[in-house]
């Protein structure tokens, strides 16, 4: 693969369909050469300034998974200097930059951390997830030298999206005990400030969402900012353990997030106020903090004074389910009640030996509306969108069973999109369900099940709509109309092979 290969692929002519194709056969290429690549991008920065951000993106997606897949020499070997030329030449919207920047990371040289350092400072990532990206390597990586990273970083705590990775950085390295001191320790006084503000920021938010966005994508994005700097600085100020952070600790300590709340509990412990001590002791009752109030409290010794009830297993299946449903991509907010069901321990998917799963009943109360489902944790924590609050418990442990199952000959394909072969071993089973008295019959999916098929149908059964999936021996149908979150056709299928699988292994 010659270097002109991939430069015909910048410039402000270049064919979008052409251009495809060619990342095509880049990607396929086996004698791929990143540092070719980086070192041609870098070659002619005004023309990379006018080069489609989406095929720059891809570049530096292909770049970074063949390096990563490599012995780790072609990393060593890039120049710091090519990648700040290509950071700064890009256009700002250019996805995946992270992804380049990440790779100074991950050299962790004196010249690359300096590089990274330049970087950030002279165009920071927008988004906190990006920024964990580049810097996350350096917990995964020992030896390289703090001092060319530290103090400098910290001069990016004015950006929203770094400043909780880097404390998180920071907060690591004095746990780890890398560190004398901690490398924000001289930065005490602008911590305190910047608690003060992100706490001010989440009261205002919790009197009124829209004070951070009219839209759900806006508001979850600020709220998560601000969560993760809170956490952050409060975990930094522990560390730090001064009495000047007291009163911003306390401040923090009333927001009614759960994990700020116990984050600024947890620092205040640290710092022996008795009230943070007495507040983890009460969040250690709440489901949404429970399991992060224990480990505090047992951390800095009293762990004694939680009751022995909190830490039984049901009370952790709890914590873990309703964490699950705080996080923001989630409900965002811990439910109102949570409940276990029903323990058993059994073969699982993905697991050698048995394990305990737990079916939890959840509960949000809105005041004039109301929202619950079924959830399980154990091997895992998670809820289905659909209700299955109103199957039996065999079934919802096989629905959730079905759901964890992954394997290369499991799979499904869409109704609309069957082959001439699938479409054959379709029509018998429509035609059994045909008989069998369902009427106005839709093919949904096909399923495979290792060496097994079965199809979902939409379909009517005594004039009331509702899904159905058989494999020629077994049916299942699900009622739909009436229901307001019913069984989706995946979820039947799910629910199908649950079945099997639970009846084999156990």
């Amino acid at each position: 693969m010659t270097d002109t290969d991939f430069s015909s692929l910048l410039g402000n002519d270049v064919d979008p369909v052409q251009a495809g194709v060619l990342l095509q056969r880049l990607a396929a290429a086996e004698d791929l050469s990143p540092p070719a690549i980086l070192a041609t991008l870098a070659e002619d920065p005004r023309r990379l300034a006018d080069s489609d951000p989406a095929i720059l993106a891809a570049l530096f997606r292909l770049v970074h998974l063949r390096l990563l897949s490599g012995t780790g020499e072609a990393l060593d070997s890039l120049p710091p200097g090519q990648i700040r030329t290509i950071h700064d030449a890009v256009p700002a919207d250019t996805p995946n930059q992270a992804l380049m920047l990440q790779l100074l990371s991950m050299q962790s040289t004196d010249v690359a951390l300096t590089t990274l350092v330049e970087c950030l400072k002279d165009r920071p990532p927008t988004a906190w997830v990006e920024a964990g990206q580049i810097i996350a390597p350096l917990m995964q990586r020992t030896g390289w030298n703090v001092d060319a990273l530290f103090p400098a970083i910290l001069d990016c705590l004015s950006s929203p999206a770094l400043a909780a990775p880097i404390l998180d950085l920071a907060n690591y390295l004095t746990r780890r005990q890398q560190v004398a001191r901690h490398p924000a320790r001289d930065r005490l006084a602008l911590m305190n400030h910047l608690l003060g503000e992100v706490a001010g920021r989440l009261g205002k938010f919790e009197e009124d969402p829209r004070t951070f966005g009219d839209d759900v994508e806006t508001v979850q994005t600020r709220l998560g900012e601000a969560v993760a700097l809170a956490v952050s600085l409060c975990d930094a100020l522990g560390l730090i353990g001064d009495e000047s952070s007291i009163a911003k600790l306390n401040r923090a300590v009333e927001l009614r997030h759960r994990r700020v709340q116990c984050e600024a509990a947890g620092a205040l412990a640290m710092l022996g106020d008795d009230l943070g001590k007495k507040r983890l002791v009460e969040l250690s009752a709440d489901p949404a903090a429970r399991l992060r109030a224990i480990r505090y409290a047992d951390e800095l010794g009293f762990g004694d004074a939680i009751d022995e009830d909190q830490r039984s297993e049901q009370a952790s299946a709890e914590s873990e389910l309703a964490l699950w449903l705080t996080q923001p991509q989630q409900m965002g907010v811990p439910p109102t009640g949570v409940e276990v069901l029903e323990t058993r321990r059994m073969m699982w998917p993905s697991f050698n030996d048995p394990v305990d799963v737990h079916l939890i009943r959840f509960e949000y109360n809105f005041g004039d509306r109301q929202y619950s489902n079924v959830g399980i944790a154990g091997p895992v924590a998670f809820a289905l969108a659909a209700d299955v609050a109103d199957l039996p418990h065999d079934d919802i442990f096989a629905i959730y069973a079905g759901w964890h199952a992954e394997h290369d000959e499991i799979f499904t394909v869409p109704g609309d999109r069957l082959n001439e072969a699938q479409k054959r071993i379709v029509t018998p089973l429509r035609d059994a369900l045909d008989r069998a008295g369902y009427d106005e019959i839709k093919t949904e999916l096909l399923g495979f099940f290792l060496d097994e098929t079965a199809a979902v149908f939409r379909a009517r059964r005594e004039e009331r709509e509702c899904l159905v999936i058989t494999d020629g021996l077994e049916t299942i149908d699900q009622i739909t109309a009436g229901r307001p979150r019913p069984l989706q056709p995946g979820d039947l299928f799910n629910l199908f092979k649950g079945r099997k699988m639970l009846r084999t292994f156990n």
